[in-house]
């Protein structure tokens, strides 16, 4: 694959501005620069405007869960970017292998760690983000925990003083849910006691990235992974797929991902917060 045209972003830029003065569209240009953010266009930035007749588009890899794209800008070092993103030169160089710190180009891209914080050391991966009117007998309640077991995996907790947005860890204990996707109708179904207790719109795989079929369960749960997974992921036993958020709204209710599920960031926490690490996930063509 081959990018036969490029344009270099220049201030007031946008991709309608772009695509319009230079005889595309703004779908073809999401096409051939699938990790380009949208609201986010760096000056100097360089983006693809057409390639090489009959190839496909380029398809970069995602960044890593727990990481965000990020396009490199005029002026760029690995010491700048790393003390704007509170990381360090390390990190970036462990997270962008084939990146060279000393010939960085504009518009290219780097995976960049995001800092979580106050996330406690769950060793199960299965997070609850406190709500309002949230208390510990009540999260104990929900998890089919008792209220010891809760205080003991999080020591560090105050009963009377939860705060909303806290990350605290789960214990296990059987799933009270279970989770039904449909496929075909782009649906995503909680079922509660055998009957059905909430159900979200979901974007699924494209023809060439399907999601899969099958039965799995959630192995591992984590707050703000960022980049194309906004705001929550909840990964599955199949290696590679999840079910996360996203920062593209836009995709929601079609058939746009690489075979993860996407929903919208509100209702992927929605769903954060009532499904533990074991839930059983049934994906449905």
């Amino acid at each position: 694959m081959e990018c036969v045209k490029f344009y270099t972003v220049r201030r007031g830029d946008t991709l309608f501005i772009i695509a319009g003065n230079n005889g595309t569209t703004v779908e073809r240009l999401l096409e051939l620069n699938p990790d380009i953010e949208p609201d986010n266009l760096q000056i100097g930035q360089r983006i693809c405007l057409s390639a090489s007749e009959g190839a496909p588009a380029p398809v970069r890899p995602a960044c890593p869960i727990g990481s965000v794209p990020y396009t490199i800008q005029a002026g760029d070092t690995f010491a700048r970017i790393a003390q704007r993103f509170g990381t360090t030169v390390e990190a970036i160089k462990n997270l962008n292998p084939a990146a060279d710190p000393f010939n960085l180009q504009v518009g290219d891209r780097l995976c960049i760690a995001q800092p979580i914080g106050n996330m406690p050391p769950c060793s199960e991966e299965n997070y609850y983000v406190i709500r309002r009117g949230d208390t510990i007998g009540s999260i104990a309640a929900a998890f089919g925990v008792s209220r010891r077991e809760l205080l003991t995996v999080n020591p560090s907790v105050v009963p009377e003083n939860l705060q909303i947005g806290q990350v605290i860890c789960i214990p296990l204990a059987p799933s009270p849910v279970e989770i039904v996707i449909n496929r075909g109708a782009k649906r995503l179904t909680v079922y509660r006691q055998g009957r059905v207790f909430r159900e979200y719109v979901v974007a699924v795989g494209k023809e060439e990235t399907p999601t899969p079929t099958g039965v799995f369960t959630v192995i591992n749960k984590q707050v703000n992974p960022g980049g194309p997974y906004g705001t929550r992921w909840l990964g599955l036993s199949r290696r590679g797929y999840g079910i996360h958020g996203t920062n593209d709204p836009s995709s929601i209710g079609n058939n746009a991902s690489n075979g993860c599920v996407r929903m919208f960031n509100e209702d992927v926490e929605a769903l954060f917060d009532i499904v533990p690490v074991g839930t059983v996930v049934r994906i449905l063509p």
